[in-house]
């Protein structure tokens, strides 16, 4: 039992006493008020018999705008002479537009405590039937929404149910499996050489050597959008560019080809000799490759063939065209567990025949 003693002007003394290894231990903590102390003595005591007192009042009271506004302060603060978000990181930035949406749902204004995962299902199985967005988008939502749950609940240090719970996430299938086709056509051009003259003639000079590169490193959008000279080691005794927080807040090395750095030096400035920082790609964004692909890319010539499926090209191409281990491809390309390179191993399954014998 917790006992009580006022000591003076605003100072009350909390004290609990309680057995631990056959002896009485005594816990004492002073406090300005009387609630205080009656608090702390609640959770202490808690503690010791497993019936932990939790004051659940601020989550109750927290809707779900307000925990998603408090995560964006968080990771893209508000600088204040522009007033705009800042985002701490790409990932960051990625995440304020999942953490934007959610402020503008229809669970905008539930309490925290009152989205369960069979809320979440519903909507999940509503935008689905309707094809309002991919399974993918779907996912990045929750993900984002899972992480609020957890990064607010460690603040508050309370107990908090993260409603993205198992069997919430909608089912992602296996995944593309586009690839460049390697066979030649009339002219003996095979669809990588067609890719690369369709690049040569846009409006963006830099294209065609941004697909060159994609195909040799495995780099995604984003990365080659913010890659800037000084990270770029043409002439080192291993040309290399080395990546800061990319996709997955990790930093990574990725070696270059000698068609890389071929690609690379096409898209040096002439007369500069400081580049310092200077961005190797004249975009604002990672849509910009889009963009540009997508104004010489046609369905016609090129049919179901994405941005995306040139990294997908270019990890294969590593299980196939070279023997590195799996542990050194996921530290070119950027992935985090050995799972993730599952569905390219079979690439490598003709060669398991010499092991026989």
């Amino acid at each position: 039992m917790a006992t009580f003693d006022q000591r003076g002007l605003k100072q009350w003394r909390a004290r609990i006493r309680r057995k631990a290894g056959g002896k009485t231990v005594t816990l004492t903590k002073t406090f300005e008020s009387l609630k205080d102390a009656e608090d702390w003595a609640a959770v202490q005591e808690g503690k010791v018999v497993g019936d932990e007192y939790v004051d659940r009042k601020a989550v109750k009271e927290t809707t779900i705008r307000q925990a998603c506004e408090w995560f964006m302060d968080r990771i893209a603060p508000i600088d204040r002479t522009t007033g705009k978000r800042v985002a701490k990181s790409q990932h960051a930035k990625n995440q304020v537009s999942k953490l934007k949406y959610w402020t503008q749902s229809a669970f905008a204004d539930w309490s925290m405590l009152s989205l369960k995962p069979w809320d979440l299902i519903d909507w999940r199985d509503e935008l689905q039937a309707e094809a309002e967005c991919s399974a993918q988008t779907i996912v990045h939502r929750l993900n984002t929404l899972s992480q609020v749950y957890v990064n607010f609940a460690l603040a508050q240090k309370i107990e908090l149910a993260n409603p993205v719970g198992e069997k919430v996430r909608p089912s992602l299938g296996p995944g593309r499996d586009r690839r460049l086709d390697l066979h030649e056509d009339a002219d003996g051009k095979d669809e990588e050489a067609r890719l690369l003259t369709a690049c040569a003639g846009s409006s963006r000079p830099w294209l065609q050597a941004a697909v060159t590169i994609s195909l040799e490193t495995a780099m995604r959008q984003a990365e080659l959008a913010g890659l800037t000279w000084d990270r770029v080691k043409l002439n080192a005794e291993y040309p290399h560019c080395d990546l800061p927080k990319t996709k997955n807040d990790r930093p990574r090395r990725v070696p270059l080809s000698t068609r890389a750095v071929k690609a690379f030096k096409s898209l040096l400035p002439e007369n500069v000799a400081v580049l310092g920082k200077r961005p190797v790609f004249p975009v604002e964004t990672p849509r910009a490759f889009g963009h540009a692909w997508r104004d010489v890319i046609t369905e016609a010539d090129f049919p179901d063939l994405r941005w995306h499926d040139l990294r997908h090209e270019a990890i294969s191409r590593l299980f196939e065209r070279t023997d590195l281990r799996d542990n050194e491809i996921m530290a070119i390309s950027g992935h985090l567990r050995p799972e993730m390179l599952t569905r390219y191993t079979h690439l490598r399954s003709d060669r398991l025949g010499a092991r026989l014998g």
